[in-house]
């Protein structure tokens, strides 16, 4: 009886430490290389939040995972099934590829955006996690145009809230550890009875 209740128990918590529920985290990239002055400059800083479901439990955060998303200023949303765009404007064009987020703490994807006015001017953005992130712009009836560029270093750092959590394998471990605890107290009581 008391095996029963215990596989119960561990069966238990098992399932609900894999349920997926839709969760909002929030990062930032901090320190980066100017890339027109190659110095490295510790507050500039990237961000952005997304929402997102590991609905199929392997751990990580895919495209068609996201409800939300947004990152260099500009909110990302579902166009269809595995796509992202912020086609709010007939002037402003965004693109998401390569989205992943492991929830043990590693984020992945490549956004950018690209707009033009009625007139002249135009502009663009482009983020590359573990590359550069950049915006830049132009009047083209001017002839002029601006783009600032920064690089990650090995100095670039990385927070996310909330923080990662830790392998599937590691959270089970606490249950299986309090049954076989539970197990040897059980014996015990048996031998000395």
């Amino acid at each position: 009886m008391k095996k029963n209740l215990l596989c119960a128990a561990l069966l238990v918590a098992g399932i609900s430490a894999a349920h997926a529920q839709p969760t909002t985290w929030n990062f930032t990239y901090q320190g980066f290389v100017d890339a027109a002055t190659g110095v490295f400059d510790s507050g500039t800083k990237f961000g952005g939040s997304f929402v997102g479901e590991d609905s199929n439990l392997d751990g990580v955060i895919a495209l068609d995972e996201l409800s939300y998303f947004i990152t260099n200023g500009y909110l990302f949303f579902p166009v269809w099934p595995g796509q992202y765009g912020c086609n709010t404007s007939s002037y402003l064009r965004c693109d998401v590829k390569n989205f992943s987020y492991t929830l043990t703490g590693k984020l992945h994807y490549e956004a950018s955006t690209s707009g033009n006015d009625e007139g002249s001017r135009s502009w663009y953005s482009d983020a590359v996690i573990g590359s550069h992130f950049l915006s830049g712009g132009g009047d083209f009836m001017k002839g002029t145009s601006w783009e600032r560029r920064y690089n990650w270093t090995d100095q670039t750092t990385f927070t996310i809230s909330p923080a990662p959590v830790p392998e599937p394998t590691v959270a089970l471990m606490l249950p299986a550890g309090l049954a076989l605890m539970y197990l040897a107290r059980g014996r015990r009581r048996n031998t000395s009875a």
